[in-house]
């Protein structure tokens, strides 16, 4: 333990490199619960280092309530990360003589919504600082064939015998969306899903809709007067969409896996089966928005993909929304026949082809920017960091 070794070539700030190294141990449950730390003077003295570049460092881990300040003392504590045998433990105590009061810090999970960063410690002008300093004025130089983000862009879901298309913006991907789905569509949204994304990608001659456009009273669904008639809400459980879908019809149902309650991707297998069935049937698609999906595969939705059903799936993977708030570049994946217009979708599968596009590398230096940027994020693993540490985050919660 408090085994820290300290790069001093000045890439790094010193109190940065001694917070990860510790909060990387407590991640890894290399601590007992209550684990007294050593003093700011003596660890300081270890490293050769100042007094104050421990405090820094310790103020972090204070901060993320990765250790605490024992009162009366001065001397700080580390609980473990992870929860013990004790589920009631959330390791959240402050070890004083006081009553213990939750912490009155409210977590901002907006994320994208407000295009901030939620999460400081994985931010983009800290991970660019690190990035700038190490490559200087590199950074705009072109994309080398391992970068690894064109590498998890290849390896999405591969095996699909579908077009992959690839978007760099909210315009690109709006201009996709407006090939696939006419004006004269209807379409059925999900109560509780997360469907801020879909209201930005419709025209701007008022072909848009929020939660509030739509009534939903005794499983009865009715447009707001606002709203287009052609835009639908249904309850998200089984019944009352299988109600729903045997008096109306639609030509498109759309979903995201964000949701306030249970989904339909929250749905068995063999539910989710008969709904792309029926599907199949009426002829309708089932539009995907996938939010998460760098965070996690859902096998799931992969397997529907694999099925004989999945030429009723149009997939939409947002892949850097939730990581990086205000960077909208994904995949969607889709049949040339998911095109209204045959000549259109053609030039669209043309203009936005992933391979086209990785193997003409044709990129701006502001795109080039971006991907190197990337490419440092997912090979410094960065990723894996700040999912461990939001699961962290919210057990202690």
């Amino acid at each position: 333990m408090f085994d820290i070794e300290l790069k001093r070539d000045g890439e790094e700030n010193l109190y940065t490199q001694i917070y990860e190294a510790i909060r990387a141990e407590i991640l890894a449950d290399k601590y007992t619960p209550d684990t007294k730390m050593p003093s700011i003077r003596r660890l300081a003295s270890r490293l050769s280092v100042n007094a104050e570049t421990v405090v820094k460092a310790y103020d972090l881990l204070a901060a993320e309530n990765l250790i605490y300040k024992k009162e009366g003392s001065g001397s700080y504590i580390a609980p473990a990360a992870a929860l013990k045998s004790n589920g009631n433990d959330q390791r959240l105590r402050i070890l004083s003589s006081k009553n213990f009061s939750a912490p009155t810090k409210v977590i901002d999970f907006s994320g994208a919504e407000s295009e901030k960063e939620f999460l400081e410690e994985y931010s983009w002008d800290l991970i660019f600082d690190r990035f700038y300093s190490n490559l200087q004025g590199n950074v705009f130089a072109e994309c080398q064939p391992d970068n690894a983000y064109f590498k998890l862009l290849q390896d999405q879901n591969s095996d699909l015998n579908k077009n992959t298309l690839f978007y760099s913006s909210q315009v690109e991907l709006k201009e996709i969306f407006n090939s696939v789905i006419t004006n004269e569509a209807e379409l059925l949204f999900i109560s509780g899903n997360n469907i801020s994304e879909f209201n930005t990608l419709f025209d701007s001659e008022g072909e848009n809709f929020s939660n509030s456009d739509f009534q939903v009273e005794s499983n009865q669904i009715s447009s707001g007067k606002d709203s287009k008639s052609n835009f639908h809400l249904s309850p998200a459980d089984y019944d009352s969409l299988m109600d729903y879908l045997e008096e109306n019809t639609i030509d498109y149902l759309l979903v995201s896996d964000e949701s306030t309650s249970g989904g339909i991707l929250d749905w068995s297998l063999s539910k989710l089966k008969s709904l792309l069935e029926l599907a199949q049937m009426l002829k309708f698609k089932l539009i995907i928005l996938e939010f998460f999906g760098l965070y996690s595969k859902n096998q799931k939705l992969k397997e529907l993909l694999n099925s004989k059903f999945g030429d009723q799936i149009i997939l939409i993977q947002a892949l850097t929304e939730r990581i990086f708030p205000g960077l909208k570049t994904g995949l969607i994946f889709l049949d040339e026949s998911d095109f209204f217009n045959k000549k259109s979708g053609k030039k669209i599968i043309n203009n936005y082809s992933l391979n086209k596009m990785l193997t003409e590398n044709k990129f701006s230096a502001g795109d080039n920017l971006v991907y190197n940027l990337l490419d440092y994020y997912f090979k410094n693993d960065y990723l894996s960091k700040r999912v461990k540490f939001l699961k962290q985050r919210l057990n202690n919660r």
